[in-house]
């Protein structure tokens, strides 16, 4: 069941972004599919938050929109529809680097049967599937400055997280003093609080991780310029030999 969960869900990203590429060329037609994806996940999004916050289905440990995937669920869209270069940092780091770990631990306690189990692979599939919509249609490429922008608004969020974890004795964001049912590399960290440190330096290694193959690519396209304004310069040159 994860492994066809996973597929569908990378077939659904993988279609979306074909989609707009082959929309490039006809930059009207592409706006309208970036804005129909931009609205469908407003209103997901607002349709599962309602249905976690119904009377029947609230759970104060589960129910509110605190965890990073709800917080990406919502930037996701204003992301793309704004192109916002905070926003789409935001979309990228939250959305590659970190929203991407529940397509490998996923902690579901419910199967197909529960509305739970499709509001999780559908808000991990939109998050993830916009960033990937950004980058192969929208032409986003990480910087330097986007990557401290996410690291920056990542820290903050731990703070802000930790003052409602503490006091409530929940786990928002994975940071309180309980872990998922199902087994997560959280395990693996040992204690709480001690483990705060290591789950924090991880999150950011996955971030930074992501951002790596930016950096490479921006070095290899600086080199390309620079042999080719090289050729350049030399096909411009006067020639030695001119006639005096």
């Amino acid at each position: 069941m994860h492994a066809l969960c996973v597929v569908a869900c990378a077939a659904v990203m993988l279609a979306a972004a074909l989609a707009g590429r082959r929309l490039r060329t006809r930059p009207a037609a592409e706006e309208r599919l970036r804005r129909s994806i931009a609205i469908s996940g407003v209103i997901y999004w607002a349709a599962s938050n309602a249905w976690w916050m119904w009377p029947a289905n609230f759970k104060l440990e589960d129910s509110l929109p605190l965890h990073v995937c709800d917080l990406a669920g919502i930037i996701a869209p204003v992301a793309i529809l704004t192109r916002k270069p905070w926003l789409r940092a935001l979309l990228y780091f939250w959305g590659i680097g970190l929203s991407t770990q529940a397509f490998f631990t996923p902690t579901l306690e419910h199967g197909p049967a529960s509305m739970r189990f499709w509001l999780f692979w559908l808000n991990h599939t939109f998050i993830v599937g916009t960033a990937v919509y950004d980058i192969a249609v929208g032409g986003y490429r990480p910087t330097w400055r986007d990557f401290r922008t996410a690291a920056a608004v990542s820290l903050a969020y731990l703070a802000f997280i930790l003052l409602i974890d503490i006091p409530l004795g929940l786990n928002y964001g994975y940071v309180g003093n309980t872990t998922p049912e199902n087994p997560t590399v959280i395990d693996k960290l040992g204690p709480w609080p001690l483990r705060l440190l290591p789950l924090t330096l991880i999150g950011m290694a996955m971030m930074f991780l992501v951002w790596i193959p930016w950096i490479a690519a921006a070095k290899h396209a600086g080199r390309r310029s620079a042999r080719g304004m090289a050729s350049a310069d030399q096909l411009q040159s006067p020639r030695s030999d001119a006639r005096g």
